[in-house]
């Protein structure tokens, strides 16, 4: 593949890669960099300073590797949960097995809910319960915000634009979903 200077990847070289991937039935091996190189690509992209019909195409371009990033994904993700051969971990990016670690959470949590209430075990339903009440999520405000009262009866706030907050789970949401704030991905 043709490298660009920049530790990026061409357009040209990324729908390659997508045609072979949709192309083919199983997982082909891709460089374990890829999606960095794209996000490099795209960010040298966006960065240059373009006018007229020359923004105009570097703005397609962005979109259609865009795209071609998402569908990469889409297509490696489908071909890694369906089971018709073993999966071969070493073929995946870390970028995909960090997706294909949530979908398997997802599923480890969803069967836990179903066994404990199929099997009668009110205890461990309301355990599932208790953990979601006390969840909390980091924010950062996007827009000033007043003083509330969240779900636990704790007054918060108020918050100027760009302050930080660990707020329960049901009031980070309602928050997030209202253009108010935007979730922090933090982990320790």
């Amino acid at each position: 593949m043709s490298e660009q200077n920049d530790g990026g990847i061409s357009l040209k070289d990324v729908g390659e890669l997508l045609r072979r991937e949709v192309e083919s039935s199983g997982l082909q091996e891709v460089e374990p960099d890829i999606y960095q190189k794209i996000a490099s690509s795209l960010g040298s992209l966006k960065g240059q300073g373009f006018e007229g019909m020359e923004a105009k195409v570097r703005d397609r371009m962005v979109e259609l590797m865009s795209s071609s990033a998402r569908l990469l994904v889409e297509v490696r993700q489908r071909k890694a949960q369906s089971g018709a051969e073993q999966l071969d971990y070493s073929r995946l990016t870390d970028e995909e097995k960090y997706v294909l670690d949530g979908k398997n959470e997802s599923a480890s949590r969803m069967e836990e809910v179903v066994e404990a209430a199929s099997r009668g075990r009110p205890k461990v339903l309301e355990a599932i319960s208790a953990r979601m009440r006390e969840k909390r999520i980091i924010v950062r405000f996007v827009r000033p915000m007043e003083q509330f009262i969240g779900v636990d009866m704790t007054k918060y706030g108020p918050f100027q634009q760009e302050d930080v907050a660990t707020l329960p789970l049901e009031n980070a949401r309602s928050l997030v979903e209202a253009g108010v704030a935007v979730q922090v991905h933090a982990h320790l």
